[in-house]
């Protein structure tokens, strides 16, 4: 192994260490410096408990703004799409969407999931899928009041689980101007779980007691993707990484398929090579997580900028 290669890898598990060591109060807003501004945000559900997030939106603009939400994946995250006790919690995806959004045009509204950062009540672990997506109709109703947004221009960014919320919402809501998905899944979550089991996420053996024990897995077991899919009328983009362990690469042909059934051709696909569900770049000299082998816990440009050029197109 080069000696340039083993810096790299000691540069980035020290950088780890101290992300995950680092108990300070994290700061979601943008720099002084930065091209765009924002403000922390909340506002209320139905049943009383409150959603917590960030706004940002590029300074001095002087027409209402597109806008998107970022959906996070399944169990627990902050706004940033960084989950609590992973051992790759530096990992802010959402925080890298919002920055390069923002700062070409576009407004972003990123939320912690109920009982998480400065969200409170229900907690996420307790809720199903389905009941999560109310959450983010709130959030739409919230962008729509806000004065620097078009509310004719809202489109849904999910990762994840959070890609089959977006459908979920969409295959009502006429009103999303467009999708992205990434890393969604297009089987049922029988055959999701299945593959997972394959590559030594799930013990086969404690199956039963998780779907006994978490009802919202209990949900995923039975849910196929492509009922909702199939009934989205807005743009969409797909993208999906090919060294996926959580989520077959070729779901997103299956979403791709599902959409075009019923007459929407506005479908972009992405396949990544060498990247994985977290849309990581995959490197075999890198530091081994539960995601493959990493050298950088960063989304790599050329996925962030397939992401906004599609939205200034679309949204």
């Amino acid at each position: 192994m080069r000696v340039k290669n083993i810096i790299t890898i000691l540069l980035f598990s020290i950088y780890l260490f101290a992300c995950q060591n680092n108990t300070d109060e994290i700061n979601y807003l943008p720099s002084k410096d930065a091209s765009y501004t924002g403000a922390n945000i909340e506002f209320y559900l139905p049943c009383g408990d409150k959603i917590a997030g960030t706004f940002t939106y590029p300074k001095n603009s002087v027409q209402k703004l597109p806008a998107v939400i970022l959906i996070t994946g399944s169990s627990a995250h902050d706004r940033d799409n960084s989950k609590p006790g992973n051992p790759i919690n530096s990992y802010r995806p959402f925080r890298q969407i919002a920055e390069k959004l923002s700062s070409n045009g576009i407004a972003v509204l990123r939320l912690d999931d109920r009982g998480i950062g400065k969200s409170a009540g229900w907690h996420i672990d307790n809720m199903t899928t389905p009941e999560r997506a109310d959450d983010i109709r709130e959030g739409i109703q919230f962008l729509k009041k806000r004065i620097e947004v078009d509310s004719l221009r809202i489109g849904l960014i999910g990762l994840s689980e959070g890609a089959s919320i977006a459908h979920m919402i969409a295959s009502k809501n006429k009103s999303i101007k467009g999708l992205v998905l990434l890393s969604g899944i297009g089987s049922t979550g029988k055959e999701i779980i299945e593959y997972q089991i394959k590559n030594g996420l799930y013990d086969s053996n404690d199956l039963p007691k998780l779907l006994k024990k978490n009802k919202n897995l209990e949900f995923l077991y039975q849910f196929d993707p492509l009922k909702t899919a199939g009934l989205i009328q807005a743009p969409v983009l797909i993208i999906n990484g090919k060294t996926d362990r959580r989520v077959p690469y070729t779901d997103a042909f299956k979403l791709t398929n599902a959409i075009r059934a019923n007459g929407n051709n506005n479908v972009e696909l992405k396949i990544l090579p060498n990247y994985n569900h977290l849309l990581l770049k995959e490197s075999f000299d890198g530091i081994e997580t539960g995601y493959g082998r990493i050298q950088s816990n960063r989304i790599p440009d050329e996925v962030l900028k397939i992401i906004l050029d599609w939205i200034i197109n679309e949204i």
